[in-house]
Formats: structure tokens, C-alpha cells, sequence
């Protein structure tokens, strides 16, 4: 089990970026959050298999409208408190 935060760059936001990724994330069991940030970047917690995460990411990126430029991949220590995955605003 690893938890990355990893900030997406490019045309992500007002093209449905974290309603896919919600429903991406919950479809391969990760938890974690997704969130637009004030300069256009969005900002997504993943938990779980480092094989799940690379599946998560490849797949959002193929996503129609979204169109991922660049991210910058960070890993984190586990957070036990997690359950779910969720947009967050």
C-alpha cells in the first residue's frame, strides 16, 4: 500500500477532471480526495497498490476533453483515517 500526492498540470479543470477521477478511483478501490487548486492544477490523493495508482493515471490522462501536460508525482506516509474517495471543494 502507497499514498501519492500528484499534481496534474494542463487543460484540467472545467473539463470534468475530478468527477472521472472520482469514479476512475472508486472503480479500482483507491481512496483519497481530488481537488481544483487556485492556479489551474488539480491536486489528487491516492491510496493503495502502486500498480493501481499507475492504472489510475493512465487512465485519466486518456480521458476525452482532459489533457495532462505535465504532473509531479509525490510520495506520502499511508493515512489510516482514509475510507473513501471524494472531491473536495
Amino acid at each position: 500500500m502507497k499514498r501519492y500526492k500528484i499534481i496534474f498540470k494542463g487543460r484540467v479543470q472545467g473539463v470534468g477532471f475530478r468527477y472521472k477521477a472520482l469514479m476512475i478511483a472508486k472503480s479500482l478501490g483507491l481512496l483519497g480526495s481530488v481537488k481544483n487548486l487556485y492556479d489551474g492544477n488539480v491536486e489528487v490523493i491516492l491510496q493503495g497498490s502502486k500498480d493501481l495508482v499507475v492504472q489510475f493515471i493512465n487512465l485519466i490522462e486518456n480521458e476525452s476533453f482532459i489533457r495532462v501536460e505535465s504532473k509531479v508525482i509525490n510520495e506520502l506516509g499511508i493515512d489510516e483515517s482514509l475510507d473513501k474517495f471524494e472531491i473536495l471543494y
